[in-house]
C-alpha cells in the first residue's frame, strides 16, 4: 500500500487545465516525521511526476497539506494526478525508473518512505462532475468534503443539480467550486461522492477573518428540491450524509 500512495502520484480541479478524471491519494504521515515526508513529496516525487506530465502522460500533480485542526487524524497530504483519460493511468509510474535510480538508490528511497509512513492511506479514482471558479488560478486553501449518497434516484438529482446551479456555489466566500463522482475506492472507503470548496486566501487566519455572506440559494434552487407534497428535500435524510473532511493548503502545483 505504501509503495502504491508513491508509484502514481500527483487537485482535484483545476481552472485553466481541466481534465476529466482525478486519482486521488490520502497520505498518512507516522508522528512527527511530516516535515520529512513533505520533503520527499517536494523533491523526488515531483521530478518523477514532471517527466510523467513532460511525457504526456498526465496533466499534472498538486500536493495539499492538511492543515492543523482541520483534519481526521489520519491523512496528512491528499496529492491528485490529473487526467483527460485514464488511457495513461498505468503508463511511467516508477519512480525508481524515472529517475534512473540504481538498486542501492531504490532500497535507501522505499526503506526511507516506508518508514515515514503508517500504511492507512488510501486511493480513490474520481470523475469530474461539475466546477467553477472566480479567477483563472487555482485557489490556495480547499476543503474537501467526502459524502455517501443515501440512493439512486437522488444521487442522480443531486449532480444534476451541481451542474445546473455550478456558478451558485461560488457566489460568496468561495472562489472555486467542485463536485466528482467516485468511480473507484477500497472497500473500506465509505463516501462515493466529494465535492471541494476552494478559497483563494494566503492562510487559515485570513480565511476565518474574511466574512463576506451569500448562500447562493435561489428561488429556482428551492424549486428543483420541491417535493410534490409541497416540502423540501432533507438533505442529510434523502440525499446525503457526510463522512469525512479535511482542510488544506496547497504546497505544489504542477502542470
Amino acid at each position: 500500500m505504501k509503495k502504491l500512495i508513491l508509484i502514481c502520484i500527483s487537485i482535484l480541479f483545476t481552472s485553466y487545465s481541466f481534465s476529466q478524471y482525478r486519482i486521488l491519494y490520502f497520505v498518512d504521515v507516522v508522528k512527527g516525521k511530516k516535515s520529512d515526508a513533505k520533503k520527499i513529496l517536494l523533491n523526488e516525487v515531483k521530478k518523477s511526476n514532471q517527466i510523467r506530465i513532460d511525457n504526456g502522460l498526465m496533466k499534472g500533480y498538486d500536493v495539499w497539506e492538511t492543515i492543523a485542526g482541520g483534519g481526521d487524524g489520519i491523512i496528512d497530504f491528499v496529492l491528485v494526478d490529473l487526467h483527460d483519460n485514464l488511457e495513461n493511468y498505468h503508463k511511467g509510474r516508477s519512480i525508481v525508473k524515472n529517475l534512473k535510480f540504481n538498486k542501492e538508490q531504490s532500497k535507501m528511497f522505499w526503506n526511507n518512505w516506508n518508514s515515514l509512513t503508517t500504511g492507512d492511506g488510501y486511493r480513490v479514482i474520481v470523475k469530474s462532475e461539475a466546477f467553477a471558479n472566480k479567477s483563472d488560478k487555482l485557489p490556495k486553501i480547499a476543503k474537501f468534503n467526502m459524502f455517501r449518497t443515501l440512493n439512486s434516484k437522488m444521487r442522480t438529482k443531486w449532480i444534476n443539480y451541481h451542474k445546473k446551479f455550478v456558478s451558485n456555489h461560488i457566489k460568496g466566500k468561495r472562489d472555486a467550486w467542485g463536485s466528482a463522482s467516485v468511480i473507484f475506492r477500497p472497500s473500506n472507503v465509505k463516501f462515493n461522492h466529494i465535492t471541494v470548496d476552494f478559497y483563494d486566501n494566503e492562510n487559515i487566519a485570513s480565511f476565518l477573518l474574511d466574512d463576506e455572506k451569500h448562500s447562493g440559494w435561489t428561488d429556482e434552487i428551492s424549486e428543483y428540491w420541491m417535493k410534490e407534497d409541497g416540502t423540501r428535500t432533507n438533505f442529510s435524510n434523502e440525499v446525503r450524509v457526510g463522512v469525512n473532511r479535511l482542510f488544506t493548503k496547497k504546497i505544489l502545483e504542477l502542470r
